[in-house]
Parts: structure tokens; sequence; C-alpha cells
């Protein structure tokens, strides 16, 4: 059986205006697997226009993820079903052992394993002939003269479903419906490494896809959805297009989009902001304008190079040393989950080799070791800069200043001086105040006629 994979919330589903529920699909649209085990489904891929970029603001980037919640997934609280509302019965190892339903006809009490993949249809709770306990009363989809109720343990109705209880095995289907039409055809960038693939046609067995550190963030296409768990109800199977040799393989994440009908309490949720499963820290919807930090748009496509040596991940997921100076163009940025980092996709203007790598947004720096974008990475290339020359950048890039140094040439070096002298007989001083107990103390003279170094002291 699939085994019970734990997913954090992101929302909830909404109704159809109309009818107050979401479109109905038929029974085999719920159904899909990745392709590796089959090239099927009902599914098409419909393209999703792109949204107008309007601000990138960090309050207008959230207020979008908002409103694709808000427009799309609306939790519905037991106590507020309504009759009409569709689950799917799926039961785990636990649930095949415990009869949960009662066939209203006989009043007997039948295997879940009998109900597997039907579909219920909720249409209210009722207390006939003055029993202890009320009945949350189903009809079956396929036959609804067919009932079936699920007998609620406590006294009352309302002191069951304000409990958030709610009932085993069902997986409600409203968050499948929606996500069938909301997010079939969307782009998303996919933050984890681990994802599934298929292993039968039947999708009930699985293994683990490790598409590797070096590709999170890797753009991928929603191709279908699905049902999953009850508490986790929604499949969505994504194929990669064209990076990293992915191109054709799909993989699949089970998401609790909603939390109707959730097992799962409010803290189990709440637990940790990276769990591995949950929508919001699986997937960012492109076209939402959630993939880039806000505010840092302008640094993708943007010519770089790094200040200082640092290290990155290499296409093979191999730590290499990168030397100060080295240029890039930045052709990829998204934040990781709600935190201070962001992952740079960065490709080598000589080598024309993919890097990526991860720093902080903001200069707050409490253990003194975090790489900051801002300081990490200086816009341009040296190469071309004017006062810059291709016989000194050795030099540079080591970190020494020369006599006939340019003012480019030692802010390459050594970066900006702490302070700068006023001009005395026809020359000016650079003073550099450095933290390392190694170099304390610098003083560069420059000739006020030539602009260039005469001297170097310590």
């Amino acid at each position: 059986m699939l085994a019970l994979l734990t997913i954090a919330s992101m929302g909830s589903t909404v109704m159809a205006q109309e009818s107050g529920l979401p479109r109905r699909h038929n029974v085999n649209d719920y159904f899909v697997v990745t392709s590796n085990v089959r090239d099927a489904g009902s599914q098409q891929v419909v393209a999703t226009p792109a949204e107008s970029e309007g601000s990138s603001s960090e309050e207008v980037v959230e207020k979008r993820r908002k409103a694709f919640i808000d427009r799309n997934f609306r939790y519905v609280s037991m106590c507020d079903w309504e009759p009409g509302m569709r689950f799917m019965v799926r039961p785990t190892q636990k649930d095949l052992v415990v009869k949960i339903f009662t066939d209203a006809t006989t009043g007997n009490m039948v295997s879940t394993r009998s109900l597997n993949n039907a579909i219920l249809v909720y249409e209210g709770h009722s207390n006939p002939n003055g029993s202890l306990h009320e009945q949350v009363v189903f009809s079956l989809e396929s036959d609804p003269a067919k009932k079936y109720y699920y007998e609620v343990p406590t006294l009352s109705f309302d002191d069951y479903c304000y409990s958030k209880n709610g009932i085993p095995a069902l997986a409600y289907l409203g968050d499948v419906d929606m996500a069938i039409d909301s997010l079939i055809g969307k782009q998303v960038r996919v933050l984890q490494r681990y994802l599934f693939q298929d292993t039968e046609v039947t999708g009930q067995n699985f293994k683990p896809a490790d598409i590797g550190t070096a590709k999170r963030g890797t753009v991928m296409t929603i191709t279908k959805v699905g049902v999953g768990t009850r508490d986790f109800p929604v499949k969505i199977v994504v194929k990669e297009s064209n990076r990293y040799g992915l191109e054709g393989q799909e993989f699949f994440m089970l998401c609790a989009i909603s939390r109707t009908n959730c097992s799962l309490r409010d803290e189990d949720f709440e637990k940790s902001d990276n769990l591995p499963h949950a929508f919001e820290n699986t997937f960012q919807l492109l076209n939402d304008r959630m993939a880039v930090a806000p505010g840092l748009e302008k640094w993708i496509g943007k010519t770089v190079f790094t200040a200082y040596e640092t290290d990155m991940l290499d296409e093979k997921e191999i730590h290499q040393k990168i030397g100060k100076l080295s240029t890039f163009t930045i052709t990829d940025m998204y934040r990781m989950g709600e935190s201070d980092y962001v992952s740079l996709t960065l490709k080598g203007k000589k080598s024309g080799k993919t890097y990526t790598k991860q720093v902080q947004v903001s200069s707050n720096k409490p253990t003194g070791k975090e790489e900051v974008l801002s300081e990490l990475f200086l816009e341009g290339d040296p190469q071309t800069m004017q006062g810059v020359r291709a016989a000194n950048m050795d030099f540079i890039q080591k970190g020494q200043v020369k006599i006939g140094f340019t003012e480019a040439e030692v802010r390459l070096a050594i970066g900006e001086p702490s302070d700068i002298t006023r001009v005395v007989g026809g020359t000016y001083q650079w003073v550099y105040q450095f933290d390392d107990a190694n170099r304390p103390f610098r003083s560069i003279k420059f000739s006020n006629r030539t602009k260039k170094v005469l001297s170097v002291s310590r």
C-alpha cells in the first residue's frame, strides 16, 4: 500500500461559484502514474498564459501567493460539510484492519477493502431512531441507492466535528478536482532533492527519485494530477523539460493542499518550515512570480564576478573552489523557502559550465561566516573594466597591489579603502584597516597626476 507521507498543508479547497462545489471529474481521471511506468492518463497539458509582470515587492508577491490559494483552495471544516461533497476511500494498512463504515440497509459493518477507491458522496448527518451516536451518511456515487454511514464516537456530531478528527480513509476529492483544473500545465520550480516515481501501473508502489542537490530549482511542468491519500490527497506529477539530463522523466509528490478531513493536527503542520512534502516547500509557481526572491530579479541575467575565493557545486554536485574575479552570468535564482537565503544558478563566462550557490540575502551575519549576495558578487566583468589590465590580473586575484596599479586595479585587488587622505605634494593616500591580524594596516600612495600607485606600505 501507498506509504503515509508526512506533508504540511498549504491552503484549502474552493467551491465553484454556481454550485458551491468543485467541478467533478470522472473516476478514471483520479488515477495517474509517472511515465516511467506507463505513458497514460487522460489529462492533457494546457498552456497557462503568463501573468503580467507587475510589482516585485515582498508584499505584492506574498499577496499573490495568498490570492492563488484563497482563489482556488479553501479549507472546509467537517462542521461545514455540505451535501454533495465527494470523497474517495483510500485506506491505509491500519484502515484495512478496522471496519469504518456500516451498510445503512443491513446495519452490518463492511470491510474497507471492499470500498477501496470507491467514491462516496456526503449526504449529511442524522440521529435515526434516537440512537446513542449520530451517523455521518454517504451514498455510493456509482450506485446512489447504496448508503453507508460512519458512526461518530461522541455523543453529538457537533462535539466530534469541532475536534478535527474527521473520518478515516476518506481523501477529499474537492482538493483533487480543483488541482486538476488549476494546476495542470503550470510551470513550477522544484525545491526538493527527493521526489518519487511509480513502480507499477496501479500506483500502489513507488520509489524515491534523487534529482540531486545541484538540480534543485529545476523548472518542471505539472502534467497530471491524481488522488493520493486521506491526509495528502493530491498527487502532483511533474515533468522536466530540458535541463540536467532529466528530459522526458516524470516525478510525483503527494501534497496536502487542503487540510479538509486531514487527520494531522495544526501542530503537525507547524513542527517545521522545511517538511519535505509540503506543497509550498516542494513547488513554487512560476506564473505567480513566487520563484524569484522579491526585489532580487535585477540580478538575473547580470554578469558578475566573485569578490573573493568561494565554493560552488558543479553539475555533478561536486564542490569546486572558485577563484576570486571568476566571471559568471546569473541565469536563475529562487528563495530557499521562507529563509534569508537564495539559491543561484550561474554560468561561467569562459568555461560555459553551470554552478549553483546558496547565499544570504541580507548582510545580517550572526556568525560572521555567511556569504552575502552583494558582498560575494560584484557586477561587471573585470576583463573589460576601464583601467584594469590583463597583465595585472594574476596579482589582483592574489590580493596583491603593485607599483603602477590604477585605482580600479587596487579596488579589485583589496576592495574599497577605509579612508582617503587629502592631496599632499602631488600625492594622495588610500588607507586600509583590515580585520585580519596578518595585515592590520596598509597605506597606498597615488600620484595625483597619473592616478597610479607610487608606493605601498604596511
